[in-house]
């Protein structure tokens, strides 16, 4: 049986990979709610109640997360570029609207992985910011995707944190759910 030891894995046992959702969060909304964030060995811990978040769930294999780590030895420092990256399926003024406010902001997700695992990413000051991507297109063939591609992505002095359970983050936010 997998289970965990010494806080990693066992050896030889296997996860699935890929996001199964994710909660999309506007940085100056949490702070103006009172929302806080403090980690502890890696570990998320959420007070207060009152912030907006904006659940998505994307068509399977559509979106990514990412967080390389750049060491510069010559400066004698590191950082981790956390990018959250993906296609929003489907043109409509929702989307359009959404990715404009996404354009402006300064954004936070956290990350429901397909094996379970909760990852909060852009919780350092400069949160997530649109890096790229494509406000809308659709491809030449008549099977090719018709949506519109995001790229959010900040650097990081840590690794994005784990969230234990997703009802921490529930009592903390007022989520809306797709329509």
């Amino acid at each position: 049986m997998c289970e965990l030891t010494f806080s990693a894995e066992k050896v030889g046992c296997k996860t699935a990979g890929g996001i199964k959702s994710f909660y999309l969060i506007d940085k100056v909304n949490r702070v103006d709610a009172s929302v806080a964030y403090s980690v502890t060995a890696g570990a998320l811990t959420i007070t207060g109640t009152g912030a907006d978040a904006y659940h998505f769930i994307p068509n399977q294999n559509s979106f990514g997360f990412t967080q390389p780590t750049t060491s510069e030895n010559d400066s004698n420092s590191f950082f981790f570029t956390q990018t959250l990256e993906g296609v929003l399926h489907g043109y409509n003024a929702a989307k359009v609207a959404l990715v404009e406010q996404m354009a402006k902001g300064r954004m936070e997700v956290l990350i429901e992985m397909v094996n379970g695992t909760l990852v909060m990413a852009g919780i350092e000051d400069v949160g997530l910011q649109i890096s790229g991507g494509d406000g809308g297109a659709t491809g030449q063939a008549i099977g090719d995707a018709n949506g519109m591609t995001v790229t959010l992505s900040g650097q990081s002095t840590t690794l994005a944190p784990t969230l234990a359970l997703l009802s921490d983050f529930t009592t903390a936010f007022t989520v809306a759910e797709p329509a």
